[in-house]
């Protein structure tokens, strides 16, 4: 095993067998702060980091893993990070269930502008908790996962950007670096496992699991205000309160 001492700020953590593993730092805001690096991280699922990724964690002091996968993805492919020495919080987006209008929108074309209204509309307040989780971490580094890492994920980190001053442009950026960074093995091997689950006739797989796309994401926090107001708004209106908002702030920016 080799430990990597170089705690130079980077955006992309060296690990083998995960591909979305990163950092979320240095990205400015409205206050004329910055997101600090080493503070908030983001990935795809970790069931097959290696051994020098786990040390890559462990030297970066991560304290605290967001899991926003549901029970039985975490079953299938449980998280391979023994003696990083972190706290585990399982925060299933969807709670185990579709919620109340996820039966309709898997029984039309799915497509992802509609899959993340409905997380952001049915799902806010499991978006919330995990922000404020990160929120309540003062100091600790933060990882927060999902299969992919970039649509719960995705909304997950945007939420809390947003909320601290990032413009949406970086925002976006930051999302769309998702595309490029599951390209390839990994996109192959899980469009073929969505492929399998019959999804409806019509279905754009590919855009599914590959596509994170700039535009994407302007067009979702654009449309989150239209409908609910700015974001610190959004998440008060789903049980964050103005003291964990400032924490939000303080423990993310320096």
């Amino acid at each position: 095993m080799t430990t990597n001492l170089d705690r130079t700020p980077s955006r992309r953590l060296p690990a083998r067998g995960v591909h979305n593993l990163r950092d979320v730092g240095g990205y400015p805001t409205v206050s004329n702060l910055t997101t600090k690096w080493g503070k908030l991280f983001r990935s795809d699922a970790l069931h097959g980091i290696d051994a020098d990724g786990r040390a890559e964690l462990a030297g970066r002091g991560l304290a605290l893993v967001i899991d926003l996968r549901e029970t039985d993805e975490r079953t299938s492919a449980p998280n391979a990070l023994d003696g990083v020495g972190h706290r585990e919080v399982h925060l299933p987006v969807y709670r185990d269930g579709l919620g109340t209008r996820g039966a309709t929108y898997t029984a039309e074309t799915l497509d992802l502008g509609g899959i993340y209204t409905w997380m952001l509309d049915d799902h806010g307040s499991a978006l919330t908790d995990a922000v404020r989780l990160i929120a309540d971490s003062g100091s600790d580094p933060v990882l927060v996962h999902c299969t992919a890492g970039k649509d719960r994920t995705g909304l997950v980190i945007a939420l809390a950007l947003a909320a601290v001053g990032v413009d949406d442009r970086d925002i976006a950026a930051d999302y769309s670096l998702s595309e490029l960074m599951l390209a390839g093995e990994w996109v192959d091997a899980m469009t073929a496992v969505m492929a399998a689950r019959g999804l409806p006739a019509g279905t754009d797989i590919t855009q599914i699991v590959a596509s994170s796309p700039a535009p994407l994401m302007l067009a979702t926090l654009a449309s989150l205000r239209e409908r609910h107001g700015d974001v610190p708004d959004y998440l008060r209106a789903h049980g964050m309160t103005d003291i964990e908002l400032d924490n939000l702030r303080v423990c993310l920016l320096g």
